[in-house]
């Protein structure tokens, strides 16, 4: 990590805005707490102990434990609490914005019911705006893998409660290779009809690779791709993202705790940035690489590895915002923070 310790602390201090994270995949000293409360058994009692067991070889890894973590999870209370913890963990950062993902089907569905998860998150929202001046909202993210019947049935079941909930956009996510987006396109075209964004994961995993990318845009025209990172192996998909300016959402140290990298040197973050492509970063998961895959983590770890300054940082931020979907008056609100920031912390 950097040694320039005025870059780091600009880095921990700038305003920032985080677009893809999954709410389900919540800081593991909490999941243990919510565990003993529920009498949930996990593979491990300690941090420590969490550190070794999620060690992780591919996506398909991370998906199984995944489950097993979210396994815990059980009660309103339980989702209240987590929405909360993720309010804590955006203020000690400075994100002025966050729009976490949820996945019923993968991680909750058959264990609670959604009206209980749903609950919970909209009034652990609430508490997080008091208590932290955080604005966190929701996308749902449909199981890739479901059938094209239930994640229709999903999409009706959100849609009467999206806007007590914060639900802005539906995304698409889970195991990525074999289980395409076309099926799922009347689910996608009801939540478009009803005012909701579009995203969906592809081109993560190399064996995706960019045609995943391809296939989304093709089918479901999104505002949004989350990852996305293969597109660099695409000229002619790069010439479109850069032209379109469709908005990528990178998770760079996520990418190497699944081994798509083995460094995160070798991402392409900022040659897809070269290139004329709208790039964010952004943590994915809280759990990946222990305790400390946080935002402000991922970004100091880019600004070492590319000898980023400070103006790259503030371009990136200002991404992060330009790429959320913040209404014009949020987004005109958060630009104002960021410059007054600037002002006062840039002379």
């Amino acid at each position: 990590m950097t040694n320039n310790q005025d870059l780091l602390r600009f880095i921990e201090g700038i305003p920032k805005a985080e677009l893809h994270i999954h709410l389900d995949s919540a800081p593991a000293s909490l999941l243990l707490r919510i565990a003993k409360r529920n009498d949930v058994i996990l593979p491990f009692n300690s941090l420590e102990e969490f550190n070794t067991w999620f060690v992780l070889t591919d996506l398909d890894d991370f998906m199984r434990k995944f489950k097993t973590l979210t396994s815990v999870l059980l009660t309103e209370r339980d989702y209240f609490d987590v929405v909360c913890e993720f309010g804590r963990i955006c203020h000690a950062q400075n994100i002025l914005r966050c729009e976490a993902m949820f996945t019923f089907a993968a991680a909750h569905e058959g264990r609670v019911e959604l009206d209980v998860l749903l609950s919970g998150l909209a009034e652990g929202r609430r508490a997080v705006k008091e208590n932290f001046n955080v604005d966190i909202y929701f996308l749902a993210d449909i199981d890739r893998t479901i059938n094209p019947d239930r994640s229709l049935k999903y999409i009706r079941d959100i849609i009467p409660r999206k806007d007590e909930v914060g639900i802005l956009g539906v995304g698409f996510d889970c195991e990525e290779t074999g289980y395409p987006i076309g099926p799922h396109k009347k689910a996608f075209e009801l939540a478009r009809d009803h005012g909701l964004k579009l995203s969906a994961h592809a081109g993560e995993e190399f064996s995706a690779g960019p045609e995943a990318v391809w296939e989304v845009i093709d089918n479901i025209q999104p505002d949004r791709i989350d990852h996305g990172n293969q597109a660099i192996r695409d000229d002619k998909l790069l010439r479109h993202l850069a032209s379109s300016q469709l908005p990528l959402t990178l998770c760079p140290m996520s990418n190497v705790a699944i081994q798509v990298y083995s460094k995160v040197e070798d991402h392409p973050i900022i040659a897809l940035q070269e290139r004329g492509l709208l790039v964010t970063i952004n943590s994915d998961d809280n759990t990946m690489l222990g305790s400390r895959n946080d935002l402000v983590f991922n970004y100091k770890c880019v600004a070492e590895a590319f000898d980023l300054g400070f103006e790259d940082i503030i371009g990136l931020t200002r991404n992060g915002f330009a790429a959320s979907y913040a209404s014009t008056e949020d987004l005109r609100r958060y630009n104002m923070s960021l410059d007054a920031w600037l002002l006062v912390n840039t002379g």
